[in-house]
């Protein structure tokens, strides 16, 4: 009992825990300088139509629409809005464009919205792009060539934040690129599981053929890709169209969304997480759970080493708040407790564990993806990357205290995909 006890200690958890991650974060590297050949572009498409779910979208849907109406296609194009039950201005708005075709509906959820509107098209091609999002004018060019691609039935962009400007989507901003840079890498070996809202287009007899979006959970957007790859077709990412969404930038709107993202992606793993052959099921969904793994219970020994350290060093001190206080924090909260930690370990001054040394390896790992992806889409580093990235670790902190908060939704029986917004 006590050797299978010391087995499972904090140390071995998370040398465990920490070793995984430093092989994830390899792969990474490999995927990144493979160069697989690309199918040639084999189909054009004549036709496309555009859906935009919204539901009180009155702050961005002007914006999104008049870069959807702007947009270029070398085929006929048709635009289809589905006001979700907005209880705000967003139809009103969305009225005012002329050759837009509206449907109201009562609050059905977007999943249901994209449904409804992709039982009113035609075309070959549909294409989803959020109410909060607005699209480059060359976007739907790109996202059609990767379609034209032999078997690709879905595909998905570069996508920014277009308020980063504030506090919230400063850091949303960054974490943006980074994904964006993944699915890139995981597209190469068909491996990307998710097509996002701000703009990802799909074949509609794939869609037909899966009958459509589910109704089930809140991230449809993974749900559907699953199904596509699932079935045999591949989702293809191109580098060249870019969206930009308007993430929320108060605490009660990006809280919303967060818990949102963590809830869809326990439904996710519970209904998708399987022993199968194809390549999601080998290498993309099990990241999935290590990732929620990781964050629940690294998210947990955290929280509780910087809370204790503060109990320790200052509050049974009777300091509750000073410049040390503040030094503590800051350096837990920033890059420069990592480089003083790595430092220590290297000059000997504190003790190089395995856990330590591969701790170091896999964050030196880590940061230049980070990096990459900001120079690869962005072009540039300036003062709204540069700050962010400084103090990426009280982001990561507040989104794994998310995921452990909403641990139970794994065991919720259904969850339905409808959400209140701007409410």
């Amino acid at each position: 009992m006590i050797n299978l006890l010391n087995f499972f200690s904090s140390d071995n958890i998370s040398a465990a825990i920490t070793t995984i991650f430093l092989i994830i974060i390899l792969s990474y590297y490999i995927l990144l300088f493979i160069k697989p050949k690309k199918n040639e572009v084999a189909k054009k498409f004549s036709s496309i139509t555009i859906i935009v779910p919204a539901h009180n979208e009155e702050e961005y849907i002007e914006s999104c629409l008049k870069s959807v109406v702007s947009a270029k296609f070398n085929g006929k194009k048709e635009i289809i809005l589905v006001d979700d039950g907005s209880i705000d201005n967003t139809f009103k708005l969305a009225s005012k464009f002329k050759g837009i075709k509206i449907i109201r509906t009562k609050h059905l959820g977007k999943a249901a919205s994209l449904n409804k509107a992709l039982s009113h098209s035609t075309s070959e091609l549909i294409a989803i792009v959020d109410g909060d999002s607005v699209i480059k004018e060359d976007a739907l060019l790109h996202m059609a060539e990767e379609l034209g691609r032999k078997n690709v039935a879905g595909a998905c962009c570069v996508v920014k934040v277009k308020n980063r400007n504030k506090i919230f989507p400063m850091w949303s901003h960054i974490e943006q690129l980074y994904n964006s840079l993944m699915r890139s890498l995981f597209a190469k070996i068909n491996a990307n599981i998710t097509t996002p809202g701000p703009l990802s287009v799909y074949r509609r007899k794939a869609l037909e053929e899966i009958k459509g979006f589910s109704t089930e959970g809140f991230s449809e957007d993974v749900d559907v890709t699953i199904r596509l790859i699932r079935k045999g077709y591949h989702i293809g990412f191109s580098e060249k169209a870019i969206s930009e969404t308007n993430i929320p930038y108060d605490v009660k709107g990006f809280f919303r969304q967060r818990t949102r993202f963590a809830r869809g992606l326990l439904n996710i793993l519970k209904r998708h997480l399987q022993v199968n052959r194809t390549i999601i099921d080998l290498y993309t969904l099990p990241l999935f759970l290590f990732s929620y793994v990781q964050a629940v219970i690294m998210g947990s020994l955290t929280l509780y080493n910087i809370i204790s350290g503060y109990m320790q060093y200052f509050v049974a001190k009777g300091i509750y708040f000073s410049l040390p206080v503040l030094k503590f924090f800051f350096e837990w909260f920033s890059l420069v407790g990592f480089v003083k930690w790595t430092y220590s370990v290297l000059a000997g001054t504190s003790p190089a564990t395995f856990v330590a040394m591969v701790g170091i390896m896999s964050t030196l790992l880590s940061y230049p993806l980070f990096v990459f992806a900001i120079l690869k889409f962005d072009r540039k580093i300036d003062l709204l990357h540069i700050i962010p990235f400084f103090f990426m670790f009280p982001f990561w902190i507040m989104i794994m205290t998310i995921y452990i908060i909403f641990l139970p939704e794994y065991f919720r029986k259904t969850q339905y995909n409808r959400w209140k917004k701007n409410e």
